[in-house]
């Protein structure tokens, strides 16, 4: 029950959120941060319990994007299933990228996932049959989608808040299973010396390609849930370098190799993010690019880390004293 507190009291807060959101922005803020929570512990499953640093996850969040899309232009597969879908194809498609990328090690690796999004994003440039190249996919309207039996509008903010907080505490709990589990006990020996778990019979490309697997999956549901928020998908918006760093700066700020990580450095990152963005129209990445350099620099083990640290500080003070 002492495990299951933190998850409930979550979901309550959640289900909760929506009654007391004061005008529609609040929820779009709200949305925003499921999301990027949600692709936050995408890149902290490979780059925080592995230690594998990726700059490619947008080719998965973009392979996500594009194929939910597709499916419901080209063949009208519900978003529903479209967006597992598009992260089940990311997931296929990182096995290739897993085995040859995870030869290298080191900044050697981290180049080649960052070649291997160019190269993605040179495809969906050029292969027009499928991918509509440079001009990319618009849908203008979407039918009421029925939950229960009852017919929901698109354009109401409140499906997709449902939607985002679903992906979100997937995401936390898929993070959190990793952190228990043998794969997640792999992954921290290979994390603080490969070549010793290599040593002790671990099968590391093995683990680090299962590992890629899952984060692709969450973050092509990332992609998918993003193409029908937004309603627009083309290279430049789904297959950006910056993405790929957004994800990064999210699981640093946060905490790297924790559960909790990825939902705190989404709340701080899109908020302050938010917050510059409305009351600095002209070079308001220059204050979002500040407090990220402080965060890192100030607390490199994260705004969930230094909050343990100081908890746990506390809680020896408070027994230290009462022992007295």
């Amino acid at each position: 029950m002492r495990s299951l507190a933190p998850w409930l009291a979550g979901a309550v807060a959640l289900a909760a959120l929506p009654v007391f959101a004061p005008n529609s922005f609040f929820l779009h803020v709200a949305i925003l941060i499921l999301m990027w929570t949600l692709l936050g512990a995408a890149w902290n499953v490979l780059g925080g319990f592995a230690g594998q640093v990726s700059f490619g996850h947008a080719a998965l969040f973009g392979i996500g994007a594009y194929v939910t899309m597709i499916l419901y232009l080209k063949a009208g597969v519900s978003p529903w299933w479209g967006i597992p879908v598009g992260g089940l194809v990311a997931a296929l498609a990182s096995l290739p990228i897993g085995l040859v990328c995870f030869r290298l090690r080191g900044p050697y690796f981290s180049l080649a996932t960052l070649a291997v999004a160019e190269i993605v994003k040179l495809v969906a440039l050029n292969w027009e049959a499928v991918t509509n190249g440079p001009v990319g996919f618009l849908i203008t309207g979407l039918p009421p989608l029925r939950v229960f039996g009852l017919a929901v509008d698109w354009e109401s903010k409140l499906p997709f808040y449902v939607v985002a907080a679903l992906l979100a505490l997937a995401g936390l709990a898929s993070t959190a299973w990793l952190r228990t589990s043998r794969l997640g006990a792999y992954l921290v020996a290979i994390r603080e010396n490969e070549d010793a778990a290599e040593a002790v019979g671990i099968d590391t490309v093995r683990a680090k390609v299962m590992t890629l697997a899952l984060s692709a999956f969450l973050a092509g549901m990332g992609g998918g849930f993003y193409a029908f928020y937004f309603r627009y998908v083309d290279p430049d918006a789904v297959l950006n370098i910056s993405l790929s760093m957004e994800m990064v700066f999210i699981a640093m700020v946060g905490g790297l190799g924790t559960v909790g990580g990825p939902l705190i450095g989404a709340i701080f990152l899109t908020t302050v993010g938010e917050t510059v963005r409305e009351r600095f129209q002209v070079g308001h990445l220059i204050f979002y690019g500040l407090f990220m350099m402080l965060a890192i620099r100030y607390m490199p083990e994260g705004i969930w880390g230094r909050a343990r640290k100081l908890f746990s500080s506390l809680q020896a003070r408070v027994l230290g004293h009462g022992a007295a």
